[in-house]
């Protein structure tokens, strides 16, 4: 019987210069974006009123970022790649009114310690400048160097020296998305500088400097959303909100185009989203946001920005007061634009601290408002008596929600394994569902999903053989995409034209749409191409791409089915529910929702004590 020896117990020890670096480094250097936010940030701090950026292989490979800010003294360039070498702090006091990007003196020694770096800087033109490189924080060469007033930065191979890293990131046109989406941030926050962006010497972002920030929003995100966009403007003690709320007429299905910046920083805020949506209150469909650019601006001393090494989230001292400002802002907003007009009862709401429940009586809420001319009336909802009274039959009474009464041993369920001909159409319910009886019970159809199916399968099996069939649009529609909107499409273009939408690049960030899957000619097509982009996958994996291709024939169907409060004739019906006898899944939309539900006949015989 072998023992073994008790383990010797490790000893304390101080790390090294080097391995504290590339520890920092997983904090502070994330991804190529990382880099770019960094030094982007520092150009800003330095001044700089123009800033280019030539970005190779999606950063991996190389990121070369060149300014024209004040520079740095020769003397400077080296202790600069120093870690907590900075020029912005010099006491703890200075953290509480910091106004500059960057703070920490983290981000050069950092980068420099997992990459290849070459910095050139000087403050003057005709006094010369320092060039200095580093690879894996250490310094290799430092000379003098003749360069233009402003600094140089070229991050080459990023991770080289921690491979394992390098695994995690993802394709170039993935991470030059990221990439795109600091530039644009970045321009947002300061209109007054110009941003000249490259991506294997294509020109992706080239703004001119303006004080307009309409202006600036329009160069980046297309007229097409400017036109949509209304001005915010409020001040209450120590904030003050400036920018722009879409109309409620324009929104997104998601908050890829919300954009919040605080004392000049852009951040990521729930406190800010949220109040947004709020003050968009009974205005916006479930599951559509607006489209935002707001800039609050407010005391130092209440505001902490010193959260995450990544400072985009921020701690507020007043999180209520804040919430508040912002959510009245923005209705403040509807309301002079004439969007809304809000009965002050409504106003209470926001008064309700985050997180806390809205209590409402059962009774219709006492809200005034006049309704938008772009909502369509004919389209509202309305439960008729026969509604209501299969609610009650399910144990489902909307107005009785404490109720016990089951009318049936067992709630309808959906159907598996059914054959639709053996039951015969009878009309609709609420001109929603489709309502049919059989030797088996009751059956109740969803016409919407039930559509949604036959279309489905139908576009699928087009895309599937490249047989859809496209619609020719008379006059091409042009749309103008945010430059992360045109990287995220570009690669995308041969496998969109295989589902019937033919788009040409005609000019920077700008397409037009050729031709559209006949099944939806009619539909809104720009709404349509965009909801299309949102689904489209940042990788190239192509489990993934199969997925989002999937969705995006989901939406598609979906979007073109027949709604809900659409009237069919009992013709109509018989084809309809041909047509998804006919599918090879008819009893779940794409969704996986339920197209069918049955009321079985002995369950309805034994409650009218027929059996």
């Amino acid at each position: 019987m072998s023992v073994s020896s008790p383990k010797t117990a490790p000893k304390i020890r101080v790390l090294s210069e080097d391995l504290t670096n590339q520890i920092a480094a997983g904090e502070v250097v994330e991804r190529p974006a990382s880099v770019v936010k960094e030094l982007v940030e520092n150009a800003i701090d330095a001044g700089a009123t123009q800033i280019r950026l030539d970005i190779e292989g999606g950063g991996k490979k190389k990121i070369r970022i060149m300014d024209n800010g004040m520079g740095m003294a020769p003397e400077e360039c080296r202790l600069a790649f120093s870690r907590h070498a900075t020029s912005k702090i010099s006491r703890f006091e200075d953290l509480e009114t910091i106004q500059s990007l960057g703070f920490r003196g983290e981000a050069l020694a950092s980068i420099a310690s997992v990459a290849k770096v070459r910095c050139s800087s000087a403050r003057n033109e005709s006094e010369g400048g320092k060039l200095i490189v580093v690879e894996g924080g250490e310094i290799l060469e430092e000379k003098d160097f003749a360069c233009p007033q402003g600094t140089t930065i070229e991050v080459a191979q990023l991770f080289y020296v921690t491979p394992a890293r390098s695994k995690f990131l993802k394709g170039d046109s993935t991470e030059f998305s990221h990439i795109t989406q600091v530039i644009t941030q970045q321009a947002l926050a300061y209109p007054d500088i110009q941003f000249h962006l490259t991506h294997n010497g294509r020109e992706v972002i080239n703004t001119l400097p303006t004080d307009q920030l309409h202006y600036r929003i329009a160069e980046l995100f297309g007229a097409d959303l400017a036109k949509y966009l209304l001005e915010v403007e409020a001040k209450s003690g120590e904030y003050q909100l400036q920018g722009y709320v879409s109309s409620p007429v324009y929104t997104r299905s998601n908050r890829s185009a919300q954009y919040c910046f605080i004392n000049g920083r852009f951040v990521r805020d729930k406190v800010i989203l949220h109040a947004t949506q709020q003050g968009y209150s009974h205005l916006l469909p479930k599951g559509q946001h607006p489209v935002m650019f707001l800039y609050l601006t407010m005391d130092p001393h209440l505001l902490d920005v010193n959260v995450h090494p990544s400072k985009a989230e921020v701690r507020f001292a007043f999180q209520q007061d804040v919430h508040q400002f912002v959510a009245h802002g923005v209705r403040d907003a509807l309301e002079k634009n004439q969007q809304i007009s809000v009965d002050p009862s409504v106003r209470d709401e926001a008064d309700i601290p985050l997180g806390e429940p809205v209590h409402r009586p059962p009774s219709a809420p006492h809200t005034s408002y006049r309704v938008p001319a772009w909502v369509d009336k004919s389209h509202t909802p309305h439960q008729g008596d026969l509604s209501r009274a299969l609610r009650t039959m399910v144990g489902q009474d909307a107005d009785s929600t404490s109720s016990q009464v089951t009318w049936f041993d067992k709630a309808p369920t959906p159907v598996a394994n059914l054959i639709y001909s053996e039951f015969e159409p009878l009309g609709q319910l609420d001109r929603s569902f489709i309502i049919m009886q059989g030797k088996k019970g009751l059956l109740v159809v969803d016409q919407h999903v039930a559509h949604e199916r036959i279309l489905y399968e139908r576009f699928r099996g087009a895309a599937e053989n490249r047989k859809v069939e496209v619609q020719k649009l008379l006059f091409p529609l042009a749309i103008a995409l945010s430059p992360g909107e045109s990287e995220l499409l570009h690669p995308h273009l041969q496998r969109l034209l295989d589902l019937g939408l033919e788009l040409e690049s005609f000019g920077k960030n700008e397409y037009l749409l050729r031709s559209v899957p006949a099944i939806l000619k009619n539909g809104d097509h720009e709404k349509l191409l965009r909801e299309t982009i949102e689904l489209l996958p940042k990788g190239t994996h192509e489990d993934v791409l199969d997925e989002k291709y999937e969705q995006v024939l989901i939406m598609m169907s979906c979007r073109n089915a027949i709604k809900v409060n659409h009237t069919l004739n009992l013709d109509q019906i018989r084809k309809l529910i041909s047509d998804l006898e006919q599918t090879s899944m008819p009893y779940t939309c794409p969704h996986g929702r339920p197209i069918s539900l049955l009321f079985d006949i002995d369950d309805i015989l034994k409650k009218f004590l027929r059996k």
